[in-house]
């Protein structure tokens, strides 16, 4: 397994070695969408004396970092994802949210039935009204499917 991230949000993924040949393959990033070639990169072994000298820089660093206090400015990768957000249009149609709504109200149906008794106690004619909403659902159907004939 290797961990590659996006280049656009910087989300990082768990990929296996064996998907991405020697030559490269685009990808796509499952957050965001962005899509980019990936070509991986030979391991270079770095001696240990390296790794820890590397180490203490970042530790100076860091107690110099904390001492100071600095404005930083967000990155420039940042300020083109806001730019990109901005301009995206929204994916969100008029079929989707019906199916949805469908079924909700199905969803809701199976329900008041399934406790017809229990609601019954509130509302004491909701016998009445699941038959005339069945009959009305029976009804719109009908008229559906005689306007496709």
């Amino acid at each position: 397994m290797m961990i590659i991230s996006c280049p656009s949000c910087d989300k990082k993924f768990d990929v296996d070695v064996s998907l991405i040949p020697k030559e490269g393959r685009l990808l796509q990033c499952g957050s965001c969408s962005h899509q980019w070639f990936y070509k991986p990169q030979s391991k270079i072994n770095i001696p240990k004396e390296v790794v820890e000298l590397k180490n203490e820089v970042i530790q100076e660093n860091e107690i110099t970092n904390s001492v100071e206090e600095k404005k930083v400015e967000k990155p420039k990768k940042e300020k083109i994802k806001e730019k990109e957000y901005k301009e995206r249009p929204n994916k969100i149609n008029f079929l989707n949210i019906l199916i949805v709504a469908i079924i909700s109200f199905a969803a809701l149906i199976l329900i008041i039935e399934t406790f017809k008794f229990q609601i019954s106690n509130f509302i004491p004619d909701i016998d009445f009204y699941l038959s005339s909403l069945y009959e009305s659902l029976k009804d719109i159907y009908l008229f559906f499917k005689d306007l496709l004939k």
